[in-house]
């Protein structure tokens, strides 16, 4: 339920699903998430493939430090009943660590 930047516990991040919405639109449409890339300062970008972390993320995670901002980005999001329609960028959310 975050959007642009905010502060977490690194726990929180690690267990969180990623998503999408779309503001401003008059219809529900289910959004789902096809993949995403996770960077954490000081260790290579790692793409991700679903809508939470895996085991190579949360290792990156894991060498995060308290301050450090990490960000989820190039999230590729589609409309769960009609894939081949290309919704417009995702932004990207920028997570503060808070411990």
């Amino acid at each position: 339920g975050e959007t642009g930047s905010t502060k977490m516990p690194r726990r929180n991040l690690e267990i969180a699903t990623i998503g999408a919405l779309l503001e401003d639109f008059d219809f529900d449409l289910n959004l789902a998430i096809g993949g995403f890339k996770f960077k954490v300062p000081g260790q290579p970008t790692v793409s991700v493939n679903g809508n939470k972390l895996d085991s190579r993320a949360k290792s990156a995670l894991k060498r995060a430090r308290r301050g450090d901002a990490v960000q989820v980005f190039d999230i590729q999001a589609y409309i769960t009943n009609n894939k081949s329609y290309k919704l417009k960028k995702v932004s990207p959310v920028i997570i503060e660590i808070t411990n």
